[in-house]
């Protein structure tokens, strides 16, 4: 019996013995904000690689108009922060219920309004953040912000019986978010400013300029080649 105990003193002196050799801290100082990086492996990496989408549109925000529309892009990602993209979109224009009121019996005016009908754009990327966020608790999804410009072309034709064509030269502004969902692929959710100037034929002798804006929600998926 008094073996055992002095053999069970001897293995608690041993192993609270341990942590006096182990290496003294040293002491760096305060570290400022400044000198606090944290340096982390992208789980998404974008840089090198190109992207391929397909995506549905919706133009609600025109006085006289309401325009579903769908788009193709074509991205390449040179830096993780900065890619180029090719946008071809097609959609079709139709009457909402101020421009019906207006030409009714009430009051017989048919506005000069002009149809979406498709747009080649190209565009600037630049993707400054990349955060993950916690979904209900539940899922981590990494994702990132974008924001885009560039200029293009749209074409557009009057709604009133003269159908008249308008090719605009276009400026394109919007800002936008990348859920990478895995596999490669990506949800995307984007709100375009599209700033047309346009000119419109409006009787055989005159003609008038007109700054137009088409404002697009742009909701689709993305494939990042490997």
């Amino acid at each position: 019996m008094k073996q055992a105990l002095c053999t069970l003193v001897a293995l608690l002196t041993l192993s609270f013995g341990h942590p006096a050799l182990a290496q003294s801290p040293v002491d760096v100082g305060v570290i400022k904000d400044n000198d606090i990086k944290i340096v982390q492996k992208l789980l998404y990496p974008k840089a090198g690689r190109t992207e391929i989408g397909g995506h549905l549109a919706v133009m609600p925000f025109d006085a006289f108009t309401f325009t579903p529309a769908a788009a193709l892009t074509f991205a390449k990602h040179n830096r993780e922060d900065l890619g180029f993209e090719g946008i071809l979109m097609g959609g079709y224009s139709l009457k909402n219920a101020r421009y019906t009121e207006l030409e009714g019996p009430a009051y017989g005016v048919s506005p000069d309004a002009y149809r979406f009908l498709g747009s080649v754009m190209f565009d600037t990327q630049y993707s400054p953040i990349y955060a993950k966020m916690n979904v209900a608790g539940q899922r981590i999804f990494h994702h990132d912000i974008f924001f885009t410009g560039g200029l293009g072309v749209t074409f557009e034709q009057a709604i009133q019986p003269d159908n008249s064509l308008a090719v605009a030269p276009t400026l394109g502004l919007g800002v936008g978010a990348r859920i990478f969902t895995g596999n490669g692929y990506t949800f995307r959710i984007q709100l375009r400013d599209d700033i047309l100037r346009e000119k419109r034929a409006k009787t055989a002798d005159t003609q008038a300029w007109f700054i137009k804006q088409n404002v697009s929600v742009v909701i689709g998926m993305s494939k990042l080649s490997k």
